[in-house]
């Protein structure tokens, strides 16, 4: 979703700082009270409505522990995420979803493809 133009906001702060009420101007710029409200509440609380930046790079919570992560890999090359995802918690104390602790692995490239001898046998 695109965040509304800056001159839009500024003209709902103008309206509000006129003494229109939230209802009014939500009217009168065909958006919804709680819009309103919100952007008269962070120009109250901060001085401005800019644009809050979207998206963007998160650090990952494993970032420092990559040497540890890497030492478990190789000493037990058969760790399931739900195991490596249990020792971080237990002996880092840090608590990781599944899918970001799978992302992290396989950024440092400590994932592997398993081969044919390893699949379940077939019928």
């Amino acid at each position: 979703m695109k965040p509304y133009s800056q001159d839009l906001r500024r003209r709902i702060v103008r309206a509000r700082e006129r003494g229109d009420s939230a209802q009014e101007v939500a009217k009168r710029f065909d958006l919804s009270k709680r819009s309103v409200e919100r952007y008269w509440s962070c120009y109250q609380q901060s001085g401005q409505v800019s644009v809050k930046k979207i998206g963007g790079y998160r650090r990952s919570r494993l970032q420092g522990y990559e040497k540890q992560l890497n030492l478990w890999i190789k000493q037990q090359g058969d760790l399931t995420l739900v195991e490596i995802q249990q020792r971080c918690r237990k002996c880092l104390g840090v608590s990781i979803g599944i899918n970001a602790l799978w992302h992290q692995v396989n950024r440092l490239g400590l994932s592997y493809k398993k081969n044919s001898a390893r699949r379940r046998a077939r019928s």
